[in-house]
């Protein structure tokens, strides 16, 4: 954790901290702050609405490898900081390093895995900033990811289930045993996931995950992953199985949900023809509403 430690936070020599203004789409502000940590510099955007409470949530959103704060941002048509002007809650979109992410797959050929990037130390620091910042609620606190970015929220839900109340991964299965590279707390945590059963990248039915010719290692089924988590939570029900409304085209949605105590716990929704991809508004699956709506149904951690 010395790596990722955020020990200030302060405009100073030191640390050297600096936060510039980002257009935004929705009503709140979106700055970016960068700064020195471990000897490199670490940046992210911070979405905060115009009616944010203290006590309020917060949630990472985590980009792709090849991709970065900004660009996730733009990609999900800013749908989460709408969200969060509808919701008032915080969000925080931070960079990987060089645009990736050290996530739990052995097999994983990016620099942030070669060089051993403390990316769950990182994410970790944030959450502690932004606790001091804007007070937020640290029993209220998500990630949601796409691609690389979910590989790394299943790093968090792994390793520190006890610091988020759920989590979200779009286009990402875990890891196989032989090709899981981190550790297990082996604790009880909501998880959604979104899948393409088309998928070339990850495969739907578990297998190598294939990036442009680079193999990054076997992983576990859409449906494997689900029941993973599912039995961590302990809940020995069958889930219940619907298919969502369609609204025409190519794809179609089913859903697995598992439910605990009423309320649902691992949801899989299963992209029938879909890639590797983030399903938007107009599609029968809008991924941003889908994993608000998922997170702010659960109980605080």
């Amino acid at each position: 954790m010395s790596e990722t430690t955020f020990p200030h936070w302060t405009t100073g020599a030191a640390l050297a901290l600096v936060a510039t203004a980002v257009a935004a789409e929705p009503m709140g502000e979106a700055m970016r702050h960068a700064s020195t940590v471990g000897g490199r510099e670490r940046t992210f955007i911070e979405y905060v609405p115009k009616t944010l409470k203290p006590g309020a949530p917060l949630l990472f959103v985590l980009h792709p490898s090849g991709g970065d704060a900004a660009s996730m941002r733009q990609y999900s048509n800013y749908e989460f900081d709408e969200l969060a002007d509808k919701h008032g809650f915080l969000v925080v979109y931070p960079d990987g390093f060089d645009n990736t992410w050290n996530d739990c797959r052995g097999g994983s050929p990016f620099s942030s895995k070669r060089l051993k990037i403390d990316d769950a130390g990182f994410i970790k620091s944030l959450l502690d900033y932004e606790a001091t910042a804007y007070r937020v609620d640290r029993k209220r606190v998500f990630a949601a990811g796409w691609s690389n970015g979910a590989q790394l929220a299943y790093r968090l839900a792994l390793e520190y289930p006890e610091d988020f109340a759920g989590v979200a991964a779009i286009s990402a299965s875990v890891p196989v045993k032989e090709n899981l590279d981190c550790g297990q707390a082996g604790k009880p945590i909501p998880v959604m996931i979104v899948n393409g059963t088309a998928d070339p990248i990850n495969p739907f039915r578990g297998g190598m995950v294939n990036l442009g010719g680079a193999k990054l290692g076997n992983v576990l089924s859409s449906e494997d992953t689900a029941k993973y988590w599912a039995k961590l939570l302990g809940v020995t029900a069958p889930p219940q199985i619907a298919t969502l409304p369609h609204k025409g085209g190519r794809t179609s949605v089913d859903s697995m949900t598992w439910v605990k105590d009423g309320t649902p716990v691992v949801i899989l929704y299963s992209v029938q023809n879909g890639g590797h991809a983030m399903p938007l508004e107009g599609e029968d699956l809008d991924s941003p509403v889908a994993i608000w709506d998922f997170f702010s149904k659960l109980p605080s951690r």
